[in-house]
């Protein structure tokens, strides 16, 4: 179906993107009209599921262990330490040392 189509389409391309408006002029849509057409295919508003993988993507990324810190930080666009600190606090619940030493956390 064409809305499989689309959960596909951003599954494959959400990680390209750094925002809600590339990812819709990527998909060839309105900012209004992708925002209209994410909340109806994922049930969520499109800002807060991106911020969730973002996240989620962020912790899996950090107990792999195969990147320091710091070149994760940067390559998910946070260029202060306390801003990552903040995101890794307010979305995982833990400071990025925490949720790297306890891989039971989340």
């Amino acid at each position: 179906t064409s809305d499989q189509t689309f959960s596909t389409f951003i599954l494959v391309n959400y990680q390209k993107v750094k925002t809600i408006k590339e990812l819709a002029s990527l998909s060839c849509y309105s900012v209004s009209g992708f925002e209209k057409r994410f909340k109806r295919v994922f049930g969520v508003a499109a800002s807060h599921w991106m911020k969730e993988q973002k996240a989620n993507d962020l912790l899996r990324e950090m107990r792999s262990g195969n990147k320091p810190l710091k070149q994760i930080m940067l390559e998910y666009g946070f260029f202060s330490a306390s801003h990552f600190n903040n995101f890794c606090k307010t979305r995982l619940g833990y400071t990025p040392g925490r949720l790297i030493r306890n891989k039971s956390t989340r």
